[in-house]
């Protein structure tokens, strides 16, 4: 018996690339994956290298669901964009080589090319063995828009996507809506909000922020319980790499105090920071916004 209605764990909280053991990893060093998910569906945020521990994790659950249901088990990865680090982790994605799993892919086109067709690429020849038509899984392929909501209802093991601007449907359980940030290099990112159980969580990686923080952004996270933003940067790295997509710290705690959120998570950190240089940044974050912490793989939010 699961007891919780909405389960956030963090696996992945590094940007750019992995980092090894010697570089420093007490907060891990995997690039981006957030999975949320409630007793009945499996919702993962970004592919990075963190998706590798997020399959090992999956594949009791699915090996017990298979004992007694002959419907496939469904997990839905959303994307924020396509840059490498955000989908290094999906072709060692245990899942995707099993008989009864479908995968629901939704993320956004880059450049005109559909997301269906960024994923294939991964899998060719020329830079993986197994091909994406080779993979045992089921799949789906959506593009995210901007006026889209993805909901998962508690007797639909699929997720419902609308465009309308309806209200949410009878059985709601988990409610995933989008705001696209239009800065990062080149076609942009989305940044997503969950909600369950009265409850939410947003997710607003590589962004870098406008003067007096991005309006659009603190109405989105506007009264969220947590809110993990991108605060790459320390403020004098931020001079070296302003424009590069990404945040300081003092960014995301500026986004932090307008949108009055109850929970800051810095993430995405630099590949190039240390456990110490990353316990520097949380200290001066916290004198700006109390309630900031680093993101660190293995951290729990739970309602």
């Amino acid at each position: 018996m699961n007891d919780y209605h909405l389960l956030v764990r963090l696996y992945g909280v590094r940007g750019s690339y992995p980092v090894t053991f010697a570089n420093g990893t007490k907060y891990g060093g995997n690039t981006s994956c957030i999975m949320a998910r409630t007793p009945s569906h499996v919702v993962i945020f970004d592919a990075g290298s963190g998706l590798i521990q997020a399959g090992k994790d999956l594949i009791p659950e699915i090996l017990e669901y298979k004992k007694t249901s002959s419907e496939p088990f469904q997990i839905t990865i959303m994307f924020t964009h396509t840059h490498i680090d955000h989908l290094m982790g999906l072709n060692f994605f245990t899942p995707v080589y099993m008989q009864g799993v479908h995968m629901n892919f939704i993320g956004p086109s880059t450049l005109g090319v559909d997301l269906e067709d960024i994923l294939r690429t991964t899998c060719e020849p020329q830079y993986h063995p197994v091909s994406m038509d080779e993979f045992r899984s089921t799949k789906y392929f959506e593009n995210v828009n901007e006026n889209m909501i993805v909901y998962f209802l508690k007797d639909d093991p699929n997720p419902y996507i609308d465009t309308t601007g309806a209200p949410a449907p009878d059985g709601t359980e988990l409610t995933i809506k989008n705001m696209k940030y239009y800065f990062h290099p080149k076609d942009g990112s989305y940044n997503y909000r969950i909600e369950c159980a009265g409850k939410s969580l947003v997710y607003a990686t590589d962004v870098e922020q406008y003067v007096e923080s991005d309006q659009r952004l603190v109405k989105f996270a506007e009264k969220t319980d947590v809110l993990i933003h991108d605060s790459q940067y320390d403020l004098d790295q931020y001079k070296l790499f302003q424009g590069y997509g990404h945040s300081n710290y003092k960014m995301a705690c500026d986004v932090a105090k307008r949108a009055k959120v109850k929970k800051l998570l810095l993430f995405h950190h630099d590949p190039n920071n240390n456990d110490e240089a990353l316990e520097k940044i949380e200290t001066e974050a916290k004198k700006l916004f109390a309630n900031a912490q680093l993101a660190k793989e293995g951290w729990e939010f739970k309602v």
